[in-house]
């Protein structure tokens, strides 16, 4: 519809009937209700917009009016809408701001206020025509909307044929699948395989292998144990039926299908298991999903991709995808359905070394393997020279080829890889990779030969020249080896968690100055407990070093300990109150509860000039393990007791029973001299505790809310009531 055209058409004005109407329909105040029961107030009008149609010259020019602005006087419509049902377009322009909208009615800026009211209106004669023109079983405003609905679906359908017709026509040259494909992928593409026996006393005799299709013998079997078919030699996990699953499924599988089609080739990709469900497992369920479509010219040059998904959440279908790159995240390595490969391999595959790479037997994903070609052309080269295991490593990270090739302009391959012709054989008849050729690499230059069986086990265990560097000048690499298979055996862990603690060891050995180059040393028999101790004596060291320049400051401490040891050491049958002999003694205290005591400077400071005094609480059939700390007055007056992270469990009932027992003797054994200094300690406590009030400090305790430093420790105080009586005594006298 050309729009100078539409202009020219007549306009429609307001009727006076529909003028009236407006006038007769003010907005009435009105309290409202949301769903969820909130009142509102709002100015309602019985009608929201008024409607009148005409069909001119084959268009319906629909005009809509503001009730507001007919109230006013206005008699021109705000909006003009136009229908051309032979293009099945329409268009409404917006006399307001004098602009042309594609939108549909719904989707329109309407000013606010025509949401204040609740019906529209047009005279029936209009409502018909709309019906009559537009073909709806609806007139006026729903009618016009349900009409450009129809419209955009078929618009937005058309659209995406456009984009699906193009794929369903490159899919149409799909082959058909291969008539035993359903028995490759049961028999080769899923490779786990059961054997299902019942348990009797003594052994079962015969399980049914689900490989075989039928009992076979064998031998002591046990549940989930890895094994062989004693038929088909294949592979298996033993099941005793009595306590498999009701439903099993084997692991997920890929698997490819390469076929020729128009443009060269057609690499299919499928994705399955098998369900075994319980007391049926001769009949398994074969589950197989094809989930990606990718096209190659006939010289293996990538086309077009394709994966099978949600298109839009309209319908599941064949989507156009990018073709798979070297960063191609995740292992989509499977087998590949063999006897489409010779016809393929003679022609479109046979620069590539493709077909070559899947008759080893490997699992490989060949649409990577591809695009890693296509970057590299030096892997054909690889698998062509039988270097299968080096070819895979480039496969799964491209990146590798540099460190592969070290010497690329040399003449011979062996060159090239920085080694000779006879590591060449070795590596190949170990189908060795990177790590593989590392250590021939090493073995030609240190001139030490390693046998294949150690080279094996060192692949297999990921342990490179570099991590054994650390020993290699006192042992050779074949020692190292026995010495770290008896250690894995004695520790019972692996070898990586085995070279850790080795070189852990070696590095605390040589920081206490012992000769490392002692055999005994750093080949000890029993690693875990020499790198335990020595991890303990450096632990001693460094809390003695801390202790010395904590005494060069307060060097009274220790005395002072020894002195009060026989005022409060005390114990019964299930508690005990300890005086520590040595300053390490506190800071270990302090680390193995999690607290501050032993770490902070004002402690040293109370008991130099023997304000406070620190003393552990333990149980007394466990003397030396940590229990609560307790910060304690020259009366026995407890300020502190505190178990780990500065806590109080729930047997501090116990624990306050006992400590005000404790007291009591304390009382009895106290001196003139610590009664002068418990009155100078009370006195500054209170200050303190004053002071800290005044400043607001806070502090958190683990799994409590943060609160005022000076009432948790007014609540934490315990004093000595009977000592203080006491002492009130000759005062009340």
């Amino acid at each position: 519809m050309r729009k100078e055209e539409l202009r020219k058409l007549r306009t429609l004005a307001a009727t006076p009937k529909m003028m009236r109407m407006a006038a007769e329909d003010p907005p009435k105040r009105t309290i409202e209700r949301t769903p969820m029961g909130t009142e509102y107030v709002s100015n309602v009008s019985e009608y929201r917009l008024f409607l009148r149609c005409q069909v001119l010259k084959g268009i319906l020019k629909v005009a809509f009016f503001l009730p507001d602005a007919m109230r006013l006087g206005a008699r021109l419509p705000a909006y003009e809408l136009y229908i051309n049902k032979e293009t099945a377009d329409f268009i409404t322009y917006d006399r307001i701001h004098d602009r042309w909208l594609d939108a549909k009615l719904d989707r329109i800026d309407w000013p606010q206020a025509i949401y204040s009211g609740r019906k529209n209106w047009i005279n029936p004669e209009g409502c018909a025509s709309i019906k009559r023109y537009l073909n709806t079983e609806k007139g006026g405003y729903e009618g016009i909307l349900d009409y450009q609905l129809s419209i955009r679906q078929k618009q937005l359908k058309a659209r995406r044929k456009r984009e699906t017709d193009p794929w369903d026509n490159d899919l149409a040259q799909t082959p058909a699948l291969p008539k035993d494909w359903n028995r490759w992928v049961d028999k080769v593409g899923i490779r786990d395989n059961y054997i299902f026996y019942e348990y009797v006393r003594g052994g079962a005799k015969t399980g049914y292998c689900t490989f075989c299709k039928k009992e076979v013998p064998i031998v002591r079997p046990r549940h989930n144990k890895a094994g062989r078919c004693r038929c088909c030699r294949h592979e298996v996990l033993f099941k005793s039926v009595g306590r498999a699953a009701e439903v099993l499924y084997t692991s997920d599988c890929f698997m490819y299908l390469p076929q020729r089609c128009a443009d060269g080739f057609m690499l299919r990709e499928f994705y399955g298991c098998r369900k075994y469900v319980k007391g049926r497992y001769q009949t398994p369920e074969i589950i197989c999903h094809e989930i990606r479509r990718a096209i190659f010219t006939a010289q293996a040059e990538p086309l077009n991709a394709y994966y099978w998904g949600d298109y839009k959440h309209c319908e599941f279908r064949w989507i156009g995808t990018q073709n798979c790159c070297l960063n191609q995240n995740g292992d989509s390595a499977g087998r590949c359905y063999g006897k489409t490969l010779p016809s393929l391999a003679a022609r479109e595959l046979r620069h590539t070394g493709l077909p070559e790479m899947i008759r080893t037997g490997m699992p490989v994903d060949p649409e990577k393997y591809l695009a890693v070609l296509h970057g590299s052309p030096r892997l054909e080269q690889l698998v062509k020279a039988k270097l299968f295991g080096l070819a895979k490593d480039c496969i799964e990270r491209h990146y590798l080829f540099g460190e592969v090739f070290r010497k690329q302009n040399a003449g011979s391959l062996a060159k090239r890889l920085g080694t000779d012709a006879q590591a060449m054989k070795r590596l190949r008849a170990n189908q060795g990779g990177l790590f593989w050729l590392n250590w021939l690499r090493y073995e030609k230059s240190s001139g030490k030969p390693l046998p294949d069986q150690t080279i094996a086990w060192l692949c297999q265990e990921g342990i490179s020249s570099d991590d054994l560097k650390f020993i290699l000048d006192r042992m050779s690499i074949q020692q190292a080896v026995n010495y770290i298979r008896r250690q894995m055996r004695e520790m019972h862990s692996s070898s990586r968690n085995v070279l850790t603690t080795w070189k852990d060891y070696l590095s605390m050995a040589a920081r206490l100055k012992l000769d490392t180059n002692d055999a005994i040393v750093y080949r000890a028999r029993r690693l875990r407990r020499r790198h335990d101790e020595l991890v303990e004596q450096l632990q001693v060291q460094e809390l003695s070093v801390e202790a010395g320049k904590i005494l060069e400051r307060f060097p009274l401490l220790e005395k002072t300990l020894e002195e009060i040891r026989a005022l409060y050491a005390y114990e019964d049958e299930t508690f005990s109150v300890v005086v520590p002999n040595r300053i390490e003694q506190i800071i270990r205290e302090g680390q193995v509860l999690h607290h501050c005591v032993g770490s902070s400077d004002r402690y040293w400071e109370r008991i130099e000039r023997r304000e406070s005094y620190i003393l552990f609480l333990r149980r007394t059939a466990e003397p030396e393990k940590a229990w609560y700390t307790l910060e304690v007055e020259p009366d026995g007056t407890v300020r502190q007791k505190r178990t780990v992270y500065n806590r109080q469990d729930e047997d501090i009932g116990e624990v306050t029973s006992f400590l005000q027992q404790w007291q009591k003797e304390v009382g009895k054994r106290l001196t003139a001299q610590e009664r002068e200094l418990a009155a100078a300690s009370r006195s500054l406590r209170a200050g303190e505790l004053a002071q800290l009030q005044q400043d607001g400090v806070s502090v958190r305790i683990e799994g409590q809310d943060s609160q005022l430093l000076a009432d948790v420790l007014r609540a934490d105080l315990m004093e000595n009531k009977e000592e203080m009586a006491q002492a009130a005594l000759p005062a009340a006298a």
